[in-house]
């Protein structure tokens, strides 16, 4: 007769049980899956401290950060195309700003399929306090920016800008400053565009197409057939353009981004209509 010691009893239990409620339960397969996800984050983040020491001396901001994530993260089963990088981004010489809509922490998968070479990322200065996540980010020269001091605005515009031309990268924003999980776009802030004008750089959109067919905080799913389209759309030039042209520079930005999210977030759903219909068949 085979004996099994307490703990291997215990394990098999704990597992078979994970398998049954990862299987039957929607909610217990999200909060596994959102939880691994951000487990992949925080053991990048620490690998990348070390990785990303070679790239910092090379200049190339966080490309190899974003890069490397993406194959960290094949078990999604995210599906990404992205549209147009090489003929607006890739080749794109100089610095740049690069305005992205912000929907949740699926985001920086999507950003690791079309991070622009000498990309870096600007940030809430709180998060240079997170272990391993403030080195990462120090060594892909990420420009820390405090967003709730309205009364150093102008200071931190000129000190931006002066970075961008300084370092010759180009800068990934979430001009609507939070994550919007409903369909659309919130309204966006200026500060990206205000660097850019200030700069004279131009401002390069990037639009994704909405998660929701396959990803949803609100009503706790994430399912492994997700389809994502990026759309890359061309350089906004900002020279000769001055603060007094932000708000209708922002405005029109955003129409362009608007219009790409409502023609693209259909295909995308299409396709992962398409994709389940035929698994059932």
């Amino acid at each position: 007769m085979i004996e099994c010691s307490p703990c291997l009893l215990i394990s098999a239990s704990l597992l078979l049980t994970f398998i049954l409620l990862y299987r039957v339960s929607q909610s217990f397969r999200y909060y596994s899956r959102v939880t691994f996800f951000y487990l992949c984050i925080f053991l990048h983040g620490m690998e990348c401290c070390v990785t990303q020491i070679p790239f910092y001396f090379l200049g190339w901001g966080a490309y190899w950060i974003f890069y490397s994530f993406y194959y960290w993260c094949w078990w999604t089963g995210i599906r990404v195309e992205v549209r147009d990088f090489d003929k607006h981004l890739e080749h794109l010489k100089g610095p740049a700003i690069v305005v992205c809509n912000h929907q949740s922490a699926i985001d920086v998968f999507s950003m690791s399929a079309v991070f622009p070479p000498r990309g870096t990322v600007m940030m809430k200065k709180s998060l240079q306090w997170i272990p391993f996540f403030n080195i990462t980010s120090w060594l892909a020269r990420s420009i820390y920016i405090d967003r709730f001091n309205r009364e150093k605005a102008l200071e931190q515009v000129e000190y931006c800008s002066k970075l961008v031309l300084e370092r010759k990268l180009k800068v990934w924003v979430f001009p609507e400053g939070t994550r919007y999980r409903d369909q659309g776009m919130l309204p966006f802030k200026k500060g990206a565009f205000n660097i850019a004008v200030k700069a004279q750089v131009p401002i390069v959109p990037i639009v994704c197409s909405n998660y929701s067919p396959f990803y949803s905080k609100k009503d706790k799913y994430f399912h492994s057939d997700g389809e994502v389209i990026i759309q890359v759309l061309p350089a906004v030039e900002t020279q000769g353009l001055s603060l007094d042209d932000v708000n209708d520079l922002c405005e029109r930005v955003r129409n362009d981004m608007l219009k790409a999210y409502d023609k693209i977030t259909p295909e995308a759903a299409e396709r992962m209509a398409t994709k389940r219909a035929k698994k059932q068949q």
